[in-house]
């Protein structure tokens, strides 16, 4: 039995449901007891009675805005209206009410899921699962209310999901198809048909007259959408850039010197010194060892005789030595003459002999040698503040109502206005307009405003802001006849010819129905070639077939059809003229891959005619005014 069930859960079709079940429950909470509503029917808050259980209106809406956010990772500009234009709210409803349905179903038959189940679920979710791969409870808690989940709520989903799966795969796993059904299927993908094929370009019927004036607007009035121009938008702008600050941002003398007094210690000499030291723990070793050092022993040799280490420091900083020893000692080393013996002298540590092997000055800047360097570091720290106080002063002048015109005067900036623009960025009416370089991001900006919003600025780099405004929009429209006539002139041959190309591939048509080999029927009308395939060869291409093979496999012997060409570019005529019959058996894997995909279909029809039973038997119940009362509310209706 549990073999049983592990095989039925490996088909796509039952798994691609259950993940449905699981996101819908655990997202939407349909089912929980928050979205119950009571018996006797469709309550004011519930889209959707099934038996005793309800979609709830609230819960509807929080699953179209997520699925609204979701979609917009992959389309920023979606909008809800047109996702509800799309029919994602009735195809929503209409999940959802099938999973509660199925749910409710099974309530009525005394389903239940133990608490021991659905500890096992929830334990066996990967999410929850620590570094050492179990179950970490606290990783549970801290996801269940970052998606602000109580978990109460989430626990009743889980257990939902669990009675909704136990009831879908044994319908599903029941639906294997048989040896005997699979064949016939499987026998036709080794069969072979052969037949010919013609191909009537168009470019082969472009002969005749010049259209006629009445001809080109007749054929322009009939085919207006085909030159329907998106809506476009006219863009003022203004280039905000960090250099236009450089040039003020020039610091003082007075600024520089007091940066230079800020940073005296940086610019201020420093003393180094190389020296040999030696600790010892009492005194009058450490006056034996520095009597030996000042006659003229090497401090390494006086050290030994002690019992102590020299030690040798060097490039050492009066600040840093301080930290090492003392301040008194360090005051003592770094006024000592190179040469010099300093000590013995007390620290914490025990009793210090030092010796100066090597002192140096280093570093030191008076003022003007240290200007260069201050000019340019105010000068950036000026520029960046003055940046984005200007973009502040912009904003702030937006805020109190000033217009665009009045910010970019009052501040010196240059305008340019674009022509009408589309929103990828391109110009009908000026062909070879290129716009600004990294300027999609207004244009998305500009797109996604009203019309009457205010100005805006837009970030294109770290030094550099657009302002702009939305001049005007031109609606989407069809772009005047006089204005693209050679394009109108060009498609009304080109229809024409495609026309033509069709009448003749019809009558050529005609004469292959009759019986007439397609060879002798499209004499003189393009080469005739020859056409065979098996339909696995076609299945395990990795490219599109082309339309003649489409065609051929939907043909009866002896039977012709005309499909437009692959490019769309003129008419193909098909005819098969045979059916040569495969050998299954040198397939032996043909079989059971078609027993499989077969068990699939059947299990998916088996859960639907499912699903449809248990609504049939419950009575679903919809609320067709709460379900359009959220359609208005989501698109702002009811608020107009």
């Amino acid at each position: 039995m549990l073999t049983f069930f592990r095989s039925a859960l490996r088909s796509w079709a039952v798994l691609g449901l259950l993940g449905l079940v699981m996101a819908a429950f655990i997202v939407t909470g349909v089912g929980t007891p928050s979205s119950m509503s009571a018996l006797g029917g469709v309550s004011g808050s519930d889209a959707v009675q099934v038996g005793n259980r309800g979609i709830a209106i609230s819960d509807l809406n929080d699953r179209l805005k997520i699925e609204l956010s979701q979609r917009r990772q992959q389309q920023p500009d979606i909008t809800m209206q047109q996702m509800l234009q799309e029919g994602t709210l009735d195809k929503l409803l209409s999940e959802l009410t099938d999973l509660t349905s199925i749910r409710a179903f099974g309530e009525k038959f005394g389903m239940v899921v133990s608490n021991r189940l659905a500890d096992g679920e929830i334990a066996s979710i990967p999410a929850f699962q620590g570094a050492t791969g179990k179950f970490d409870e606290a990783r549970y808690r801290q996801l269940l209310s970052q998606r602000g989940l109580a978990e109460e709520q989430f626990r009743s989903d889980i257990e939902q999901g669990i009675a909704v799966r136990h009831m879908l795969v044994p319908v599903a796993a029941s639906s294997g198809a048989p040896r005997d059904l699979a064949a016939p299927y499987a026998s036709l993908l080794v069969e072979r048909r052969a037949g010919s094929f013609v191909e009537l370009p168009n470019a082969a019927f472009t002969n005749g007259p010049a259209p006629t004036e009445a001809e080109l607007i007749a054929f322009y009035a009939a085919n207006r959408t085909r030159y329907i121009e998106p809506e476009r938008r006219v863009i003022r702008y203004a280039l905000v850039d960090r250099s236009m600050i450089a040039k003020q941002s020039a610091p003082t003398d007075a600024e520089v010197a007091a940066r230079f007094k800020q940073d005296a210690a940086k610019y201020a000499t420093r003393q180094l010194l190389d020296v040999t030291q030696v600790i010892v723990q009492s005194e009058a070793a450490a006056k034996a060892l520095a009597a030996k050092a000042r006659s003229g022993m090497p401090l390494n040799d006086a050290a030994k005789a002690a019992g102590g280490d020299a030690v040798p420091l060097t490039e050492l900083e009066k600040s840093a030595y301080i930290g090492q020893s003392s301040e008194a000692i360090a005051n003592a080393v770094f006024a000592a003459p190179k040469g010099g013996i300093v000590g013995p002298l007390k620290s914490a540590l025990g009793w210090y002999v030092v010796k100066v092997d090597n002192a140096k000055t280093v570093g030191g800047k008076t003022l003007a040698e240290a200007k260069p360097e201050i000019v340019a570091a105010l000068t950036i720290q000026k520029t960046a503040d003055g940046f984005a106080n200007l973009l502040a002063d912009i904003e702030d002048a937006v805020s109190d109502g000033q217009t665009f015109d009045d910010v970019t005067k009052g501040r010196g900036l240059t305008v340019v206005t674009t022509p009408p623009l589309t929103a990828s960025g391109l110009s009908p009416d000026q062909a070879g307009f290129v716009a600004p370089e990294n300027f999609l991001p207004v244009l998305k900006d500009a797109f996604q405003a009203e019309p009457d919003d205010d100005p805006a600025l837009v970030p294109l780099a770290e030094d550099k802001d657009v302002f702009y405004d939305i001049d005007r929009v031109l609606a989407e429209a069809p772009r005047p006849l006089a204005k693209i006539k050679a394009q109108v002139t060009a498609d009304f041959i080109a229809d024409r010819a495609s026309k033509a190309a069709r009448r003749m591939a019809e009558a050529i048509l005609i004469k292959a129905n009759k019986g007439t080999p397609l060879a002798a029927a499209a004499a003189g009308q393009g080469s005739v070639r020859p056409l065979s395939s098996r339909r696995m060869d076609i299945v395990k291409g990795n490219s599109q077939p082309s339309v003649e093979l489409v065609q051929l496999f939907e043909l009866n012997t002896s039977r012709a059809r005309i499909a437009p060409m692959t490019n769309k570019q003129g008419w193909v005529v098909v005819q098969l003229d045979r059916i040569e019959p495969g050998n299954l058996a040198a397939e032996p894997s043909l079989l059971a891959a078609t027993q499989s995909q077969l068990s699939d279909a059947i299990g998916r029809e088996y859960t639907a005619q499912f699903t449809t039973a248990a609504k049939k038997m419950l009575k679903v119940e919809r609320n067709e005014s709460a379900i359009d009362g959220l359609r208005k509310s989501l698109t702002g209706a009811a608020a107009r």
